[in-house]
């Protein structure tokens, strides 16, 4: 049973918040305890009274009017009569509140938490947004820590070291479209990578890291609009030496920054000469010798494609004041087909493009591409 109520998405979307007298509940299943869907499916009881049958995971329930005072919440696994999960809670008039089911019941414990929901309309402009981490894919605290940052790096609201049951609180955001993901705390691994998704103004939006890998996937459900969808995370599967089928002795370096989701390297060749020539190239379609650190052009790479600005180096030395002058001369479009397999469309400014065909060399971290 999917419960989504489309009439408060498009109040939500539009700004406007409905009127409130008596407490409001909202009921989200996300405990990832069984690998199948239906095996999930599970039914609510409110105070001894069954109230919603065959709610399966990442299935939520939008708010329902109770009456101040006290209520039990019980969860069955549907069909029976034993509960898994319940709890006491205190509800108050005018206050919303949202109750969701989390664990796995392995590397986290099934229970029910719940938490006050913001009912007021963000600032014009604005956006509320609150990030919980509900994704049991770990048992000890410090393993299952996470940072919430943008495509290009940077940490969103100071969000680094965030455990398994851990809430930010509402923060307030400029109104907009957001590409955001769940890495490490060091950026340097990308857990869940979210396709851009707009957040709404004046809307009041918490968004839910799910899954724990291992019954089921990673991913972010966004309260009260839905699932989001998500791409494969970047990772240093691409790093390493490649080959050049087409003429020896060249090839190319791939070195990821998944925290960037960016792809930077070196193309190795030779001139009319036979001179040994070292070109760079870069997805931010910048000298990473000029800017290294800011790239204007974030979540260029996923992971499997890249078109990158390719760059020539002359000078230089060991002596003070050989400067080195850099220029763009074209650009790389990669294409990375599996663990050993490449394609690089190269093309000169000026020049037809040339097709090549890489092979790995080296293989220096592991690699997660289909073979």
């Amino acid at each position: 049973m999917k419960v989504l109520r489309y009439a408060l998405i498009a109040l939500l979307c539009a700004g406007i918040q409905p009127a409130f007298g008596a407490a409001r509940v909202a009921v989200l299943h996300l405990a990832p305890f069984a690998p199948a869907i239906e095996d999930t499916a599970v039914d609510i009881a409110i105070n001894g009274e069954t109230t919603f049958t065959g709610v399966l995971y990442k299935d939520f329930v939008d708010y329902v009017e109770l009456d101040a005072g006290d209520y039990m919440i019980e969860v069955f696994p549907a069909g029976t009569q034993t509960a898994v999960m319940s709890g006491m809670f205190s509800l108050e008039d005018d206050t919303d509140y949202s109750v969701f089911a989390v664990g796995n019941g392995s590397t986290q414990d099934l229970e029910l938490l719940a938490l006050q929901d913001a009912n007021a309309m963000a600032p014009p402009a604005t956006v509320h947004v609150r990030v919980v981490h509900a994704a049991p894919f770990a048992a000890a605290p410090a393993d299952t820590e996470v940072s919430i940052r943008t495509a290009g790096g940077d940490v969103v609201n100071g969000l680094v070291g965030v455990p398994y049951g851990v809430t930010s609180g509402f923060f307030e955001l400029p109104a907009g479209e957001y590409d955001l993901k769940v890495a490490s705390n060091d950026g340097s691994v990308n857990f869940i990578d979210p396709l851009p998704a707009m957040l709404p103004a004046g809307g009041n939006i918490t968004l839910y890291a799910i899954g724990d890998g291992i019954n089921q996937p990673l991913g972010i459900l966004a309260f009260p609009v839905g699932e989001l969808a998500t791409r494969t995370p970047v990772d240093n599967s691409a790093n390493g030496w490649w080959n050049i089928l087409e003429g020896s002795g060249q090839g190319f370096i791939l070195q990821p920054m998944p925290s960037q989701n960016r792809l930077v390297g070196t193309w190795y060749t030779y001139d009319e000469a036979g001179n040994p020539l070292f070109l760079t190239f870069d997805s931010c379609q910048e000298d990473v010798g000029d800017n290294g650190f800011e790239c204007s052009t974030p979540g260029a790479f996923d992971g499997l494609t890249a078109e990158t600005a390719l760059f020539l180096s002359t000078g230089g030395g060991p002596q003070d004041g050989q400067e080195v002058l850099t220029e763009r001369i074209g650009t790389i479009d990669f294409e990375i087909g599996g663990c050993n397999d490449a394609t690089a469309r190269v093309t000169l400014d000026g020049e037809a493009p040339e097709i090549y065909t890489g092979k790995r060399l080296t293989q220096p971290l592991p690699c997660t591409l289909v073979q």
